[in-house]
């Protein structure tokens, strides 16, 4: 149950500090007063939208704070699984600063907004004006049944499982839908990789190549020019071999007389040394050169097929061909593997399909079982809220596809009067009929959601008199299961409340203010009173309150 709450700095409010008791906690004031403002701040610990406009002096902080007592609610697996203390008096808080900056603590931890917002769910359910209207959602009654159906651990369940199908399946439509695609793309890159094997690229020397080419086509002339150098070089009389040799004789007559000359002989002998080792090489490069007009064509072949490569993908080198190969080898390698995606994807969306359909189909069984402990249970509430020839029932119909809640469609149908054909209940329930049946359902789903706290804005919206004293009485009976807050224009309402706050306006110096106070005796009396009869406290109306507090 919520134990305080702390409003620093919000909206029109500068401080508040309240205190709440369990039971029903009735909040009442003039329009305007700034009962919106509570479920405002409430909304902010809840995880909802700031906004820095809601801070009332922008030089401070904005802070909404709460301790909510959460002994014998099970929450502790929430805490462990946030890596967050548990503490049966938590205290949950939110700042806005100055700046719009927002921040949210668990027991002083600060933590995302998300985490603050998935808490704030399992403490108090608000139900605003504007929600009646949802009472004909297809949200609200999935909801609503799988309350009563116990469904929740089940939906999170099946709300995984279908998030997987979901994406298993996109991914394999998305597959099938290129699928043709990507067959004309597979036999266009066969068609060019046909064509790079032919090249050989990997086994063949483009440079050496070239070379070998080059050296072929002028085959007469590198022959003729090499045996001529090698006859200048090696000749019998005349070569430069032998001119070496008669000059290292020469020197060796005079080499006993100094070192140096020594040296000159010796650096003689190892020319001709190395010259007659290059002629062995010219030598034997000449006898393997041969006008071999069939290896030309090979070569030319080749190099021809290289250049073709080049010139069709506009690339430059033969290492970007050899990369362009690899890359389409890769290319063919994905697409090998295609079929065998195409069929883990389908075997995937099949298993994902298998499970959903037992989760669903335990979904539905429950389902069909709760609509009608919930027919009942509302019909109850039905009789106590005047309605008393309204019928409500709730069908559940299989659905052609999966949906985010199942293989169902979810349909209240609604009769206020006796003999009436029952519709869908947004289309022919009037605003305080919808009132009403909101608050049967609210009513009927309390004890199955084992919320702590639940905080109805004017849920007596359009109606009033001897409807409203039994609406006062259905909320009496709810508080003894769940802590309720409700904002309320009736004094029918507020009389059966245990505890009654008050909002008001007032001006201090310069500034319009809001504040609280719990009302009780005399001054609840009077608040009763006004609220029957307007600022004129009549003696009948002082009589009429205090008779809607004994009551």
């Amino acid at each position: 149950m919520l134990d305080h709450l702390k409003i620093s700095n919000y909206a029109l409010i500068k401080e508040v500090s309240l205190d709440f008791k369990p039971g029903l906690t009735a909040i009442t004031g003039e329009t305007g007063s700034g009962k919106s403002i509570l479920l405002g701040a409430f909304g902010l610990l809840l995880g909802e939208r700031s906004e820095s406009k809601s801070i009332r002096d922008e030089n401070q902080k904005c802070i909404v704070e709460a301790v909510f007592d959460l002994k014998g609610y099970g929450l502790e697996t929430f805490f462990i699984s946030n890596d967050l203390d548990f503490d049966e008096h938590t205290t949950i808080r939110r700042e806005i600063a100055p700046g719009g900056k927002s921040r949210a603590f668990i027991n002083d931890t600060p933590v995302q907004i998300a985490v603050l917002k998935q808490l704030g769910n399992m403490l108090v359910d608000v139900h605003s004006q504007h929600e009646n209207s949802l009472l004909g959602s297809r949200e609200f009654q999935f909801d609503a049944v799988d309350s009563f159906a116990g469904n929740k651990p089940m939906r999170a369940q099946y709300s995984g499982v279908y998030s997987s199908y979901k994406s298993f399946s996109k991914e394999l439509d998305d597959l099938l839908a290129n699928k043709e695609r990507m067959r004309q793309e597979m036999d266009f890159i066969l068609f060019q990789l046909a064509e790079f094997e032919k090249a050989d690229l990997a086994n063949t020397n483009v440079i050496g190549l070239e070379q070998e080419i080059e050296t072929l086509n002028n085959a007469e002339q590198i022959k003729s020019v090499l045996q001529e150098v090698c006859e200048l070089i090696d000749g019998d009389s005349s070569g430069v071999i032998v001119l070496l040799n008669n000059a290292k004789n020469s020197i060796g007559k005079i080499a006993e007389f100094n070192i140096n000359l020594g040296s000159y002989q010796q650096r003689l002998e190892s020319c001709v040394i190395e010259i007659r080792e290059l002629v062995r090489e010219m030598e034997h490069f000449d006898s393997n050169i041969s006008l071999d007009q069939k290896r030309i064509d090979v070569i030319n072949e080749k190099l021809s097929q290289v250049y073709h490569l080049q010139r069709k993908h506009r690339l430059q080198t033969t290492d970007e061909l050899v990369a362009m190969f690899k890359d389409l080898n890769n290319k063919a390698g994905d697409f090998a593997s295609f079929d065998d995606k195409l069929a883990q994807l389908q075997k995937s969306v099949e298993q994902a399909e298998n499970e959903l359909s037992q989760i669903a189909s335990k979904l539905t069984q429950a389902r069909i079982k709760a609509a009608q402990k919930a027919e009942e249970e509302v019909k109850y509430f039905f009789k106590s809220l005047s309605l008393d020839h309204a019928q409500l029932s709730i069908q559940i119909t299989p659905s052609s596809s999966y949906n985010s809640y199942g293989k169902d469609e979810v349909q209240f149908l609604f009769s206020a009067n006796k003999g009436s054909r029952l519709q869908p209940v947004k289309q022919v329930a009037s605003g305080g009929e919808m009132s009403r049946v909101m608050l049967a359902m609210k009513a009927a789903i309390s004890k199955y959601k084992k919320l702590p706290v639940l905080i109805l804005d004017e849920i007596d919206q359009g109606v009033s008199g001897e409807v409203g004293k039994k609406i006062g009485q259905i909320l009496k009976e709810m508080s003894s299961e769940i802590q309720l807050l409700t904002i309320t224009h009736l004094p029918q309402i507020a009389g059966k409340a245990g505890n009654h706050y008050k909002v008001f306006k007032f001006i201090d110096g310069q500034e319009t203010n809001t504040g609280v106070i719990q009302i009780e005796g005399e001054q609840r009396v009077n608040e009763l009173a006004e609220m029957l009869s307007g600022k004129v406290l009549t003696k009948a109306a002082l009589e009429n309150a205090r008779e809607m507090m004994d009551a």
